[in-house]
């Protein structure tokens, strides 16, 4: 019976060595290079190395460390913290998910694909990494499985404009233009904001001869260039809120304005500013967003702070321009706009306002000339057309006036109504009471379908007059 027993024990033994030899060996925590930190980043990064060091064997002290270096861009550091806690807690969907996104953004976007599937082994309905999966598909010219795992997360989640971006991608890169047009049509439709899947609309709509179309992409994509749709990463959202630097703070502020809460955005931006008080972009927002707020001489310290630490801004001296601007310092506005046009002639909003500035002192050859600088510096800003196009038909000079607003009325948004209403108004002066009738008409029908009752009030009375049969007493 001993020697039974004394066997058996020798067998486990053996069977426990055999597994810990061919287990992969525990990597070592990764040196760090940190000088280029700010020390309350810095304070960050050595607290969690030093909870590693005290609690090698926890896989959440090891995952986090690895999240915190992820966040500040240190990919291939946190990469070996993931691969620690994964080791440590195999069946964790979190530290594969991580390693997977880290991979991919060091540019190993073949290991990511492995690693990913392994990931979704454990979580098969998790869409971001669904679709980080489809990414690196397509990144790596996989594009049938891509196109398949696209098509598979928008028949499951028809609301995901990523997914129907990702489509469109898939299908473009197999030249199926019409297809493309298709999911990325549903994409700008799903968040009217997102800029790369207007400009990659733009492309596609050139390739199928449809320059109209193309060009009214161009022009969303050129007012929405970052615009992209809101994160539902929750894991993901976890390590950006572990970004304790000026410049996240910046970007969180950024999205907040975005979305219209100013007085948030504001809170974000002096955060960064706490954090680095140097942080000029940060003040140079703050410029716009006290001014937004009737803040007067908040925004005037922000802008002080802005030229002193960059005197040659252009930014900081338009923001202030137009800070002037809302609180009628028409004199001073002017001159931080043509500080801005010294440091960049081609500026085409500082242009713009001050062609308004001339226009408003009835200098209207010269403000003429200012609005033709705005749009030949950017031939899409449709407020430079309208202002052009405004001065030269009260300067008679009816028909290149007509041809200016005509650039304005596409395409569809709140401000069409307006411009159309001008370039009727602008057909009526020029005697052309047919075409005068057909835009106001359409002016008309436009501002009641988004309920634009004081512009409707003033079409109406234009139209009464014009709908008057020539000689009838009025």
């Amino acid at each position: 019976m001993r020697k039974a027993l004394w066997l058996i024990q020798t067998l486990i033994l053996a069977a426990c060595g055999a597994r810990a030899q061919n287990a992969p060996a525990t990597p070592d925590l990764p040196p760090l290079a940190l000088d280029d930190f700010s020390s309350v980043v810095r304070d960050q990064i050595q607290e969690a190395y030093a909870d590693v060091r005290a609690h090698p064997d926890d896989d959440t002290a090891n995952g986090r460390l690895g999240m915190i270096l992820q966040t500040y861009g240190l990919f291939q550091e946190a990469a070996v913290s993931y691969r620690r806690a994964g080791q440590l807690a195999p069946s964790a969907l979190r530290w594969g998910y991580y390693l997977a996104t880290v991979e991919r953004a060091g540019g190993h976007c073949d290991q990511s694909v492995v690693t990913l599937r392994r990931a979704l082994r454990i979580a098969p309905d998790y869409v971001p990494a669904q679709l980080h999966l489809a990414n690196c598909l397509l990144a790596s010219a996989d594009l049938s499985e891509s196109e398949e795992l696209y098509g598979s997360i928008v028949k499951q989640h028809p609301d995901n404009a990523d997914a129907y971006y990702g489509l469109g991608r898939a299908r473009a890169a197999r030249r199926d233009f019409a297809g493309a047009a298709d999911a990325y049509g549903k994409a700008c439709a799903l968040f009217p904001e997102f800029g790369a899947a207007h400009y990659a609309l733009a492309l596609i709509y050139r390739s199928l001869g449809q320059d109209g179309k193309a060009s009214e992409q161009v022009h969303l994509f050129e007012k929405n260039k970052d615009g992209a749709p809101p994160s539902n990463d929750a894991l993901l959202n976890e390590v950006r809120a572990l970004n304790l630097s000026a410049t996240n703070q910046v970007q969180i502020g950024i999205e907040l304005e975005r979305q219209g809460r100013l007085e948030e955005s504001v809170t974000a931006h002096e955060k960064a500013l706490e954090i680095d008080s140097h942080m000029v972009q940060a003040h140079i927002n703050l410029v716009e967003l006290y001014g937004r707020l009737g803040q007067f001489e908040k925004a005037e310290e922000h802008y002080r702070a802005a030229a002193r630490l960059e005197p040659g801004s252009v930014e900081s001296y338009y923001n202030y321009g137009v800070l002037l601007l809302t609180v009628q310092k028409f004199e001073q506005a002017e001159n931080a706009f043509r500080k801005a046009i010294e440091i960049d002639p081609f500026h085409a909003a500082a242009h713009n306002n001050i062609g308004y500035l001339l226009e408003r002192q009835g200098k209207l050859v010269e403000a003429a000339a200012e609005y033709r600088k705005a749009v030949d510096n950017k031939p899409s800003d449709r407020q430079a057309h309208f202002n052009l196009g405004r001065v030269l038909v009260n300067q008679h000079a009816y028909r290149e006036g007509i041809e200016e607003l005509e650039k304005t009325i596409e395409p569809e948004d709140e401000n069409t109504p307006r411009y159309i209403y001008a370039l009727g108004a602008a057909f009526a002066r020029s005697g052309d009471r047919q075409n005068a009738l057909r835009y106001i008409r359409q002016a008309r029908d436009g501002a009641l379908a988004r309920g634009q009752s004081g512009l409707v009030d003033s079409v109406e009375r234009d139209l009464r007059i014009l709908e008057t049969p020539p000689g009838t007493p009025q």
